[in-house]
């Protein structure tokens, strides 16, 4: 008997869809015939903390780093451990003879499984099966390709070491930066990472630019020419800008009222509709149209596919759709009507046609994933107004599919004038296509604009043709900046950073990596983690988001000084590129993990070294902002910290073992509860190590918590008249 273990619910269904023999469910898995089917819900192992490998390390100490990890621990995370048993359980049951890894067709999608086999110590044997395609033919034949998974090893070894160095690297990193920050009166935590630090350095990098902008006059020149007694404009063709007033005035001087001869070329071009959305794509147009952050696009997609299983898998980085998909199509329109059941979707539906087998339908472009649609469920429960205006634009983006491109056609003109060339282009619509019902929708390409429209009809124009050029317009202009980054433009600008690379290589490097994954050139992170990075970056006060719908997007002072004090192969993405060159090499045996490893390992002591010795290694949230010295262990200053039950104030030295901890008081802390906090009469009863400390909510009320409780302990008792009431948790 065979035990499929899938990487999500999702991918398990539809594996058991494809499998023969009668259907029977259990807890956690599925069996069809002699096979039985499991899944995991994306990673439900993860590295352990620091802490976990020995207790001193939950004081953070620099004598201490780099930890020294010789054997990197996996342990399950606590919402999936129920799960987890399920599978191992399984696994280690005497009817299964082979596990099959399902993992996603990626090194992630390896390791995701992998560490299950290996954290159950199986000595059964184990195979390997790509899918990437959901349609039941699709996985029935992908399952006759079953592979040894031992064929998978160097993808494993890849994925392995690429997740283990980031371990190294931000663990490390993080806590060396903090320690030494600290050392300088920083009283908060500098989180590094090789994703998240350049994210930081973009932003950075985008608003320097724009802060330092020297706007310089500039002229353009805009010619009015005649023919057949009718007039057209064209502009100045020019390499760089014209920066003096008397050359512009020269060339206006030398072609005015001169003739000059029509070069015209035609051209026949298509739009297509734009492909259904990846999750960078998705979360770019929710910003743009909704005003929301990545973050809350990927929770309402999350709910859409695990809560309603209205989409298919959020997390995607694709656009396109398998071949075998198409087939589907008239059963997923019908849900789509049935779902939405307003005019507007049936109109588009019943204008569409089913027959049109749009781009976006292709195997050679699908990668672990395929793009974001409507599945063929029918929603059983109500969305609310954030998931429903998501799912229609999930909805629409894939009715469009069925709709013919636009047809249009472009002419262009030159004119020679004196060895000084005017052009002009102009666009006219053919055919309407997709457009006639979706004007106004973004397309991923966009329709070249030209910024001197023509009321005449230049394709009435004929090549060789004379216009006489009747008036020059000389225009003064301002160079400006690239605007700051808002959040759309962020995430677009995610996922092809190679174009701001001046190292070659590293270039090469970048857009390598994502040369099999159509829309990402040069990118770095994921469209599953940015919005994670993105949300760390907020979080840690590192980046700002401006609260209207526009979102725009700058850098603290924190976040200018880390980037300052920051190597340059940690503020940019050199780290990943290089990462990349030597990934490729392990996955060819060229590398041992155990050496990328060391590796990186040395480079992480070389910079703690750097900033150890960095006398200048000072970074400042907020100087206006007053500081609070702990009263308790009088080195770090109290911070104000969101709790599960609201605001508390905390020390800055938490992580060297100070445990003061007050209530917030309409924003400042309430400093009456420092007997209370070093109260040692109540033993807490849940874990026998800590003291139960009286502690005040938001309401004013008092409640009594653990001081083990960023160990874990969770004991919470009601107050009674200034003790805890233990009988009542």
């Amino acid at each position: 008997m065979r035990l499929f273990i899938a990487e999500k619910p999702e991918l398990g269904r539809a594996i058991a869809e494809g499998l023969d023999g009668n259907y029977k469910s259990g807890e956690g898995y599925i069996q069809k015939g002699n096979d039985i089917v499991t899944w995991a819900f994306g990673h439900i192992l993860e590295l352990a903390k620091p802490e976990e490998y020995d207790d001193k390390y939950k004081i953070w100490k620099l004598e201490d780093l780099p930890l020294p990890i010789k054997e990197f621990k996996y342990l399950p995370k606590k919402e999936s451990k129920k799960q987890l048993k399920i599978i191992c359980d399984l696994i280690n049951n005497d009817k299964i003879t082979s596990i099959v890894n399902c993992g996603d067709a990626d090194d992630e999608g390896q390791i995701l499984i992998d560490e299950i086999v290996l954290y159950s110590k199986t000595s059964k044997p184990v195979f390997r099966v790509l899918i990437n395609d959901l349609t039941p033919k699709a996985v029935k034949e992908e399952i006759t390709k079953i592979q040894p998974n031992e064929n998978f090893k160097g993808m494993s070894e890849r994925g392995f070491a690429r997740s283990q160095a980031d371990w190294i690297v931000g663990i490390n990193l993080t806590r060396a930066y903090t320690i030494i920050a600290r050392q300088n009166h920083f009283d908060g935590v500098l989180s590094v990472g090789r994703v998240q630090t350049p994210i930081l350095g973009l932003v950075v990098a985008r608003d320097k630019e724009f802060e330092s902008f020297k706007s310089i006059n500039y002229y353009s020149l805009l010619g009015h020419f005649e023919v057949n007694n009718s007039i057209f404009k064209a502009r100045l063709k020019t390499e760089e800008k014209i920066l003096d007033e008397n050359l512009a005035k020269e060339i206006k001087n030398t072609c005015e009222n001169q003739n000059a001869s029509i070069n015209l070329t035609t051209e026949h071009k298509k739009e297509y509709p734009p492909l259904p959305y990846n999750l960078l794509v998705l979360q770019a147009e929710c910003a743009k149209i909704f005003g929301f952050s990545p973050d809350k696009t990927l929770q309402i997609t999350q709910s859409l596919r695990e809560k309603h299983k209205a989409i298919t898998y959020n997390r995607s980085d694709c656009q396109y759709l398998p071949e075998t998909m198409f087939e589907e199509s008239p059963k997923i329109l019908n849900s789509i009507k049935e779902n939405l059941n307003n005019d507007e979707i049936k109109a588009l539906i019943a204008g569409s046609d089913i027959k049109i087998k749009s781009k976006a339908f292709n195997d050679a472009n699908i990668s672990a994933h395929y793009g974001i649609i409507p599945t063929q469920n029918k929603i059983s429960s109500q969305l609310t107004q954030e998931e429903l205006v998501v799912y229609d634009l999930i909805a629409k983006r894939f009715i469009i599919q069925f709709f013919h491109p636009r047809e249009y056609q472009t002419t262009t003109i030159n004119l020679e004038i004196n060895q000084r060339v005017f052009t002009a282009t102009q666009n006219k619509t053919i055919k309407n296509g997709f457009r006639s019902l979706w004007q106004n929708i973004d397309s991923d390409k966009e329709e070249e604009q030209d910024s001197d429209k023509n009321e005449y009809d230049l394709s009435n124009l004929k090549d060789n043709d004379i216009a006489k050029c009747s008036l020059i317009q000389i225009e003064k202009k301002q160079t400006k900046p690239r605007p700051y980054y808002t959040m759309t433009t962020l995430l677009k600008d995610l996922n092809s950073v190679a174009k701001y690379v001046t190292d070659e290589k590293i270039k090469k490097l970048l857009i390598e990596k994502d040369k099999d994954k159509k829309g990402e050139s040069g990118g770095i992170g994921t469209p599953a983690t940015r919005s994670n990075h993105i949300k760390t970056l907020i979080e840690r006060g590192y980046i700002e988001v401006s609260k209207d719908k526009k979102q725009i997007v700058k850098s603290t002072k924190k976040g200018k000084d880390l980037i300052s004090l920051s190597p340059k192969s940690l503020a940019t993405p050199d780290m990943t590129a290089l990462w990349f060159e030597q990934q490729k090499m392990i996955e060819t045996s060229e590398l041992q993990r155990k050496q990328f490893l060391e590796e990186v390992t040395k480079e992480v002591i070389n910079e703690i070294q750097r900033i150890n010795n960095n006398q200048d290694f000072k970074i400042l949230e907020d100087e206006s902002k007053p500081k609070i010295q702990c009263p308790q262990c009088n080195k770090g200053f109290l911070q104000k910290r969101k709790g599960k039950y609201g605001d508390f104030w905390g020390c800055s030295e938490f992580k060297q073992g100070c445990k003061a901890i007050y209530p917030d008081n309409k924003g400042t802390p309430n400093l009456e509860t420092k007997q209370a906090n070093n109260d040692t009469t109540h033993k807490c009863p849940q874990c026998n190590k800590g003291f139960l400390q009286r502690m005040q909510n938001k309401k004013g009320s008092w409640w009594w918590g653990c001081s083990e409780f960023k160990q874990g302990c969770k004991a919470m008792y009601y107050d009674d008249n200034g003790k805890p009431k233990i009988q009542s948790n």
